[in-house]
Parts: structure tokens; sequence; C-alpha cells
């Protein structure tokens, strides 16, 4: 039997087969009280490899699916940020030299009919 098949990441919500999970719990000594997901059918047929997985594990998997894209998410937002302190210190540079180019065209200008009124 195909191994990917017996193994699902996260809270299980089918098993291979096609058919619902449900939750069950253990009344063993070992693991008493202890949640897991089991197939309609594996239920039933316990000798065949139908869908198991303790649900702390599941959750567990969860958790750090969750981690992992948020990290994911902090290190592209920290690339955004970079980005636009990138973008807006290129548009201030821009609008400086627009500035001094204006007020020295304006001097220019202002020099120039200076002179021509001499």
């Amino acid at each position: 039997m195909n191994t990917s098949r017996r193994h699902s990441y996260g809270v299980p919500s089918r098993c291979w087969c096609g058919k619902g999970v449900v939750i069950f719990y253990l009344r063993t000594d070992d693991n008493p009280y202890r949640r897991f997901y089991r197939c309609e059918i594996g239920a039933q047929r316990k000798k065949e490899n139908h869908l198991f997985k303790w649900v702390d594990d599941a959750l567990l998997d969860v958790i750090r699916r969750v981690e992992a894209e948020q990290g994911r998410i902090v290190e592209e937002i920290e690339d955004l940020k970079s980005s636009i302190t990138q973008t807006i210190e290129e548009e201030v540079r821009k609008q400086k030299n627009s500035l001094e180019l204006g007020c020295l065209g304006s001097i220019l200008w202002s020099f120039g009919r200076l002179r021509s009124q001499e």
C-alpha cells in the first residue's frame, strides 16, 4: 500500500478511501482519554490501513504551518518596508533635484533680467 495514503498533514477531514473522519478517545492506561482521528470504516475494520491520527499531532501540524506562514509574512512585510523606503528616498531626491533646478532657473532668469536692464 502507498504510505502517502496513510499519512496526512494537519487536521484530516477524509480518509484516503474517501470516507469521513471521526474523533474517538482511548480508554487505556497508557493513553487515558487521548483523542484521535479515525476513518469511519477503519474504526470497524481494524486490520485495514485506514486513517488514524492523534488529535494533538494534527494540531501541532497546524501550529507549525501557521508559524511558517507567519515567518514568511514577516519577511514579506520587511521586504515591502525596505522597498517603500527606497522608493520614497528616490522620490525625495528627484524632488530635491527638481527644486534645486527650479531655484537655479529662477535665479538665472532674475540675473538675466537684471543684466538686460543695465
